[in-house]
């Protein structure tokens, strides 16, 4: 209701377009996804090196709180879904789009992101967090659908939390480790190739919808 009442206002005032914004395909929305779940992995060892260096614990007591207790289903409602649409909503749907009005896109995705990642409440996460919102927005922009961001993040929660829930098993399973390096270099290769296709796809209004 916030979003579509700020939408219109942003209509009245001439700031963006009174046109739809683009549509998603079956293929571009799993893409997204994955994606997603390849700026977590390689934002996780972004993660641990900062850990090494910083020598925080910080991360893991914020972490080990919030899925204490709870099984992975619940976990993946919760983090996998329920979180990434309020989270986009308020520092994409609302604050980034709003920002984009008055200045260029590379401002809007950096205030945006350093405000994503204050948000999570400690210096290692707030890296991690700062980077993927500036990727979130930008990938929003060119992609010129609100939702885009929002399956970005679900894909990046939701491999974080299987790897944090399942990791361990794999790697001490039988050729687990073969398993995961393949699982790495497939989601880096996806991540590329889907970087890459909403860079050239572009958004190509004069005025935008989203």
């Amino acid at each position: 209701f916030l979003y579509r009442r700020d939408h219109a206002l942003r209509i009245a005032g001439g700031v963006i377009s009174s046109e739809a914004g683009k549509k998603l395909k079956g293929s571009e929305i799993l893409l997204l996804l994955i994606t997603g779940a390849g700026l977590a992995q390689y934002g996780n060892v972004l993660v641990g090196f900062f850990q090494i260096f910083l020598k925080s614990t910080e991360y893991q007591e914020t972490m080990e709180m919030i899925s204490g207790g709870k099984g992975f289903l619940e976990l993946a409602i919760w983090m996998g879904i329920v979180a990434p649409v309020a989270e986009e909503f308020i520092f994409r749907w609302l604050i980034y789009l709003r920002l984009r009005d008055y200045m260029r896109m590379a401002g809007a995705a950096v205030i945006s992101g350093l405000i994503f990642g204050i948000y999570h409440g400690n210096l290692v996460q707030a890296i991690y967090a700062s980077l993927l919102g500036m990727i979130f927005a930008w990938i929003l922009e060119k992609s010129g659908n609100i939702w885009s961001s929002t399956l970005l993040h679900m894909g990046a929660n939701i491999w974080s939390l299987i790897i944090s829930q399942f990791g361990l098993q794999i790697v001490e399973s039988r050729q687990g480790t073969l398993l995961l390096f393949t699982a790495d270099l497939l989601l880096l290769l996806v991540m590329c190739g889907g970087l890459y296709y909403f860079q050239k796809r572009g958004n190509g209004q004069k005025k935008r919808a989203i």
